[in-house]
């Protein structure tokens, strides 16, 4: 044995329940998110006639007012898709360090050891996870824009009137919306809009005492912010009045933007990244994100695993581990940008009536990002920096122009030419271990998505030790325990132990649409267009 079993004891459990969710299958489209109030959005799009992508942007757009913990326009993010009439696609709409990115003005803090969730040496003042100098340029605006400019069929401007009414209503404040903006309520009080909007008496996160007494959380400045990138178009957000307003806003907080960084920024709209595997072929984004690891993944596993059609055994998930772990310390060693000049997350995947896919992943880095709201949109801004490592020297370290590296990975599974699978997730590092899983689930395993949703899965990105789902049986962990150090430990609703998947499926041969939502995040929810 190579290490110790952890082992979680009764006494260390934290929910006693058995979570379970069902699919959703229908022959018309699907939308999956983490919000059934955006899924339901999206939805709409599906029965207006939009296709995979118009459904996947108006959802992810509905996100940034209902979700804004977890994504947002001042976020960014990947999207890969497959569409009858178009084929394969994918656009990075990855955030981006401004020119002002100095690696000296992230010192570090000289605290023995690692932290926060990258295990990154701790910065001084904590400036790469919070407030003003954690914000990276954002890409979620571009990169929605250029994704319905090629492949959708819906205007920028009609995609955002499924979503100014719901901004028009704010958020109702069910029990997971309150437990969100309580767990950062001492860092959002930090900063005047942010406390404004999130917290009743800048201190308390609202609260719904009962169904008669529903409170609602909305931010004033938001209807506004959305009519006038309506009226300008998505470009004036980097070029025009917006991103002026924008340079003037980061001037206040102590950055130093300008509008020609601004607008410089373009998403990139380009083929996916296709690896062959077995029957099938998989399609990710190319660049920085978890796809590319996922992909070296199966390109070894074809040679050392086989398919069994059955529910993954212990020795399966034994190579599991063994594989991932050789590929995670690659990734964490060798990925990050080297060439500058080369131009609390959220998934959403659709499958539309036609069966056109699109997988989109979207982020604004930690929950509610930076925690800053411009003054003059009262826009929330990601946290992008605390991706990049602060040591200098190494390829993701910190530097003015570059594209972090990051852990979205959005990616689609096609068999005989069509789209099967679409899918993705939310959770940091857990994300790539969570979606290659799952797809091997599914494709080597012969799983449906429900079963594959509900199978207990393991993690490796703490290099130190494999997690294990505590539903994983003792042969299986045992089997684990022969080629890396275990923990045995028990997925709950917070923290997160595992990625939150959503997942779209198509059976080629009936016709039938599948939307399995993530069965841990309580909100999380399929909603078929026939539904609306």
């Amino acid at each position: 044995m190579t290490g110790p079993v952890h082992a979680l004891v009764k006494e260390d459990r934290h929910q006693h329940w058995h979570l379970s969710k069902p699919a959703v299958l229908t022959e018309g489209g699907v939308v999956v998110a983490q919000s059934a109030i955006a899924a339901t959005a999206g939805a709409r799009a599906l029965a207006a006639g939009g296709n995979a992508v118009d459904a996947a942007i108006v959802t992810a757009l509905a996100l940034h007012v209902v979700e804004p913990w977890s994504s947002g326009l001042g976020g960014g993010g990947f999207l890969v898709l497959d569409l009858p009439d178009r084929g394969g696609g994918a656009v990075n709409f990855s955030m981006k360090a401004a020119v002002d990115a100095n690696p000296a003005n992230y010192p570090l803090a000289g605290v023995p050891g690692r932290h926060g969730p990258f295990q990154w040496p701790k910065v001084a003042e904590d400036r790469n996870t919070v407030g003003p100098h954690s914000i990276l340029l954002p890409g979620a605006i571009d990169g929605f824009a250029a994704a319905l400019d090629a492949f959708g069929t819906l205007s920028w401007g009609d995609a955002l009137e499924f979503v100014i009414p719901l901004a028009e209503r704010g958020i109702p404040v069910g029990w997971y919306t309150s437990f969100a903006i309580a767990v950062e309520a001492r860092q959002i009080s930090r900063f005047p809009h942010t406390r404004d909007v999130f917290l009743r008496d800048g201190l308390f996160p609202p609260v719904s005492e009962s169904d008669d007494a529903s409170e609602i959380v909305r931010d004033p400045m938001m209807p506004d912010f959305l009519r006038l990138l309506q009226k300008n178009g998505p470009r004036d957000f980097y070029e025009g009045e917006i991103g002026a307003r924008i340079v003037a806003d980061m001037a206040a907080l102590g950055r130093n933007w300008t509008l020609d960084d601004l607008a410089a920024y373009r998403a990139r709209v380009s083929a996916p990244q296709v690896q062959p595997y077995r029957d099938t072929e998989l399609l990710g984004v190319p660049g920085l994100n978890g796809a590319p690891t996922v992909m070296r993944f199966f390109e070894q596993a074809e040679h050392r695993f086989a398919p069994s059609g059955q529910p993954p055994s212990p020795a399966d998930y034994a190579g599991f581990a063994l594989l991932m772990r050789e590929l995670w310390q690659e990734r964490y060693s060798a990925m990050g940008d080297d060439n500058p000049n080369e131009k609390c997350t959220t998934h959403v995947s659709v499958v539309d009536k036609n069966g056109g896919m699109a997988a989109l992943t979207n982020t604004m880095g930690a929950r509610f990002g930076s925690k800053v709201s411009l003054l003059s949109s009262g826009l929330l801004m990601n946290n992008g920096m605390f991706w990049f490592n602060p040591e200098p020297g190494h390829a993701n370290s910190i530097g003015p122009g570059k594209y972090p590296l990051t852990n979205a990975c959005p990616m689609l599974v096609r068999r005989g030419g069509a789209p099967i699978l679409a899918l993705g997730a939310a959770g940091g590092r857990r994300v790539p271990p969570s979606v290659l899983q799952m797809i091997s689930f599914v494709v080597d395993h012969g799983m449906s998505l429900e079963d594959a949703a509900h199978t207990p899965r393991i993690d490796p990105v703490r290099l130190e030790a494999v997690a294990c789902d505590h539903r994983l049986s003792p042969e299986t962990v045992a089997a684990i325990a022969k080629v890396a150090p275990v923990r045995f430990v028990e997925n709950t609703v917070y923290p997160f132990l595992f990625a939150c998947v959503s997942s779209v499926g198509r059976d080629t041969a009936l016709g039938i649409n599948c939307g399995m939502p993530s069965v841990d995040l309580p909100y999380a929810a399929a909603v078929g267009e026939m539904e609306i």
